[in-house]
């Protein structure tokens, strides 16, 4: 998840843009805590709605508070973490980690050598906290490569990288959820392939200059044709979603999940 899982910031009431702020902060902390400052690199939005997402499923207590910070070194910014915080920091290093490799992978540019030679040590930390969810990355990311060095191959199915990246997703989102795993899984498996399919869209014109992997590129795709094919996704994936026994921040989330999503496409393809 890079960039797309958001809020609208219209359909929130001031209180939830507080909340929201309070969560994302809590975990902009935590990273520092747990890696050091130079993970803050690493913090998203994305794995903000995971913290949500996740405390809502068990509620657990959280730590709140206000503190100076880096980025407001004069205004105290509440903030609010929770044992989901930590796996969500350990996440956002992997993640960010594997993000810098792919990236190498695709054009070795400097900003990604950059990235991976700050991230090292904490990715280190990260096999070390999460070695299961680390080695579930490393294959996933492994297979998504593999698929999309293969475009040219007729038997490769322009869904397949998507797929994969909805199967990664489904067992990071499961970690943990005890009785609620089945459908933790299920949710991640379809926002995975939303978020797959999403960036494909907003990458259209890039990818199709440069000649890199893009599913859409591969079909001829025209903007109408991927709407329509985003939006079947973002239905399975709010079917899933809404199987959930979510409550607090349920309406936040719903900001994030029904509108947020859709904030890129929308500045890229509306005239």
């Amino acid at each position: 998840m890079f960039g797309f899982v958001v809020a609208s910031a219209t359909s929130l009431s001031e209180d939830e843009k507080a909340r929201y702020q309070a969560v994302y902060c809590g975990l902009c902390r935590t990273l520092a805590e747990r890696y050091g400052q130079v993970s803050r690199a690493a913090l998203t939005y994305d794995l903000t709605f995971y913290v949500l997402l996740a405390n809502a499923m068990a509620e657990p207590p959280e730590r709140t508070g206000e503190a100076h910070c880096v980025t407001h070194p004069v205004k105290l910014m509440p903030y609010a973490q929770s044992p989901w915080t930590d796996y969500a920091a350990d996440l956002s290093v992997a993640l960010a980690y594997h993000k810098c490799l792919d990236d190498i992978t695709d054009d070795n540019s400097l900003t990604a050598r950059a990235g991976r030679a700050a991230l090292q040590s904490a990715y280190r930390k990260a096999q070390e906290r999460i070695p299961e969810e680390c080695t579930a990355i490393e294959k996933g990311m492994g297979k998504i490569r593999a698929i999309e060095g293969e475009t040219a191959s007729e038997t490769v199915s322009p869904d397949a990288a998507a797929n994969e990246f909805g199967v990664l997703l489904g067992a990071l989102f499961a970690h943990g959820q005890g009785y609620w795993a089945g459908a933790m899984e299920a949710f991640g498996r379809a926002l995975g392939r939303f978020v797959y399919l999403m960036d494909a869209a907003v990458d259209f014109a890039d990818d199709a200059a440069s000649g890199s992997y893009n599913p859409f590129v591969i079909l001829g795709a025209t903007p109408e044709t991927m709407r329509t094919t985003l939006a079947l996704a973002a239905a399975d994936t709010a079917e899933a979603y809404e199987r959930l026994p979510l409550v607090q921040d349920a309406h936040l989330m719903d900001a994030i999940l029904y509108s947020g999503v859709w904030a890129q496409f929308n500045r890229t393809y509306t005239p």
